[in-house]
């Protein structure tokens, strides 16, 4: 779909237009599913992420400006749902067994190739960056809006990133 395009179904879904909200539903739920995923790396976990990002887009709606930022909005939406269900596992395992979240997710998560296990060592900043740049295929600044930093930290961070994956990498095919 064009921008255009997207950006009318934004204005329509403001105003109440039911199918329209149902053809942005369609058009970001896969792309939203898999972020929470690459952020939680559990595929329950972040269904309920997106899940509760929609009902927080729903309420607030209406409220958007621009509806040339709905998609880095709808994606920030995600990535602090996602944060609360963390925080809310953290505590409950904490609570109940004494584990924390990032050992829980890790037992979920295999590394299927080089490129993850390498994109999975990095810190959380520096792997959300890239996974929005070329994965979710965000511009600079829609990342910006998603991590709530400045233009040129992201910049820093996709450098500072492709730089330790390709030290990571290059590593690996020595041995």
């Amino acid at each position: 779909m064009l921008q255009a395009e997207l950006d009318m179904l934004v204005l329509r879904a403001q105003q109440g237009d039911e199918p329209a909200l149902l053809l942005l539903f369609q058009h970001y739920q896969p792309a939203l599913v898999q972020f929470a995923y690459r952020l939680l790396r559990d595929n329950s976990l972040a269904q309920d992420a997106v899940q509760n990002a929609w009902l927080k887009i729903l309420i607030n709606l209406r409220g958007l400006d621009n509806p040339g930022v709905f998609k880095s909005w709808i994606y920030r939406a995600v990535k602090w749902s996602a944060t609360d269900l963390l925080r809310q596992l953290q505590i409950q395992q904490e609570r109940s067994s004494g584990l924390a979240v990032e050992e829980l997710v890790d037992e979920n998560c295999e590394p299927q190739d080089s490129l993850m296990a390498a994109l999975q060592g990095l810190p959380a900043d520096e792997y959300q960056a890239i996974y929005l740049f070329y994965f979710a295929q965000l511009t600079v600044v829609e990342i910006a809006l998603v991590q709530e930093v400045a233009v040129g930290t992201v910049k820093t961070r996709l450098f500072r990133a492709k730089a330790k994956l390709k030290v990571l990498l290059e590593n690996e095919d020595e041995y």
